[in-house]
């Protein structure tokens, strides 16, 4: 999809039935190329004379954030990744990151994406949070400063999310699922983390571009400051979470350990028995054999729970579950009378 757009009293509007040959060169233009085809592609590279790769540079996914000039065109290209929601189900991550590329030379400003944005609109409508000048540099920060501030509304619904699965888990409600969702948290932390690294790079040299005036300078800086607050957040967001699941398998190992090592008691009090019954089923002498009646059968039989009962407690080591200790005496403390 291609739209072209005029900036007027710091709003873009939407331009109809119009060329690209015929664009005003003293106006302010954009033009908005989201998830492009072939066709479009074409006519943007054929008409406006951009480097091709400039272009298609937003259509892989893979591409990172940089900074690149055309010497003969003097087109140059900004590169960053944003933040964007996965809709589909199965997807690794809630959330991910995609290039998006901006072309300027003069006047006009061409971003390629694959995605269109709420943010986007906040641009066209010059509703921002903060105040910049919509020029044909400016517009640059624009984008870094709403996607960044975009980054920052995801990272809150993230702790958000992982607060709730933590509660989840320690109260043991659907600990599998709960699991699996923190893990495609985390993931998606992953990809903000990558992402801004790389932001930060590109925003360090967009400062030291040369004719930057100072009021350029300082909004980059405000800009370095909010991508890096970003960052900040999104590795803290990954250790806690990392906490909470390395807390979690430690739970869960110390369970397993009790119940293997009930299992392992009961293992082997049912060994005794067994051991007995073997030994008397030997065709040979043994204790009691020449008894009459069942009289050896239930003194065996007695001889056997009483050693069951025994190895039980002495193998349990809370002894104080069957006999609890005595209360000590308290001790009694006689004041000294002063003389």
């Amino acid at each position: 999809m291609t739209n072209i757009l005029m900036n007027k009293d710091g709003k873009y509007v939407k331009m109809d039935n119009i060329d690209f040959s015929s664009l005003p060169t003293d106006e302010r233009i954009w033009i908005q190329l989201t998830n492009p085809n072939e066709i479009e592609v074409h006519r943007v590279v054929e008409e406006l004379k951009i480097p091709e790769d400039f272009v298609r540079s937003a259509l892989d996914d893979e591409e990172g954030p940089r900074l690149d000039e055309d010497d003969d065109t003097h087109y140059t290209l900004t590169v960053f990744d944003i933040p964007v929601i996965q809709r589909d189900a199965d997807s690794d991550a809630p959330y991910t990151t995609i290039p998006l590329s901006i072309i300027q030379k003069g006047n006009l400003t061409v971003t390629v994406c694959l995605q269109e944005n709420f943010k986007f609109h906040e641009i066209k409508q010059g509703t921002l949070r903060t105040n910049i000048l919509l020029d044909s540099q400016k517009i640059t920060y624009q984008f870094l400063l709403a996607f960044h501030s975009l980054y920052e509304v995801y990272l809150r619904a993230v702790d958000k999310s992982s607060t709730r699965l933590e509660s989840k888990l320690m109260e043991a409600r659907d600990a599998d699922s709960s699991l699996r969702e923190l893990m495609r948290l985390k993931n998606a932390l992953i990809y903000f983390a990558s992402s801004l690294r790389q932001n930060i790079i590109v925003a360090e040299k967009l400062m030291n571009q040369k004719g930057l005036t100072e009021d350029d300078v300082e909004t980059l800086e405000n800009i370095v400051v909010e991508i890096k607050q970003a960052f900040a957040t999104c590795n803290l967001q990954r250790e806690l979470m990392s906490e909470t699941m390395g807390t979690y398998s430690n739970i869960i190992s110390n369970q397993l350990a009790e119940r293997m090592r009930l299992l392992t008691i009961v293992t082997i009090i049912l060994a005794i028995p067994t051991l007995i019954a073997g030994i008397y089923g030997m065709n040979v002498h043994l204790p009691f054999d020449q008894l009459p009646g069942l009289n050896a059968f239930w003194i065996i039989i007695a001889a056997t729970v009483a050693v069951c009962i025994a190895t039980a407690i002495w193998m349990i080591p809370n002894r104080h579950f069957f006999n609890k200790p005595k209360k000590k005496p308290r001790s009694r403390h006689h004041k000294k009378k002063d003389n």
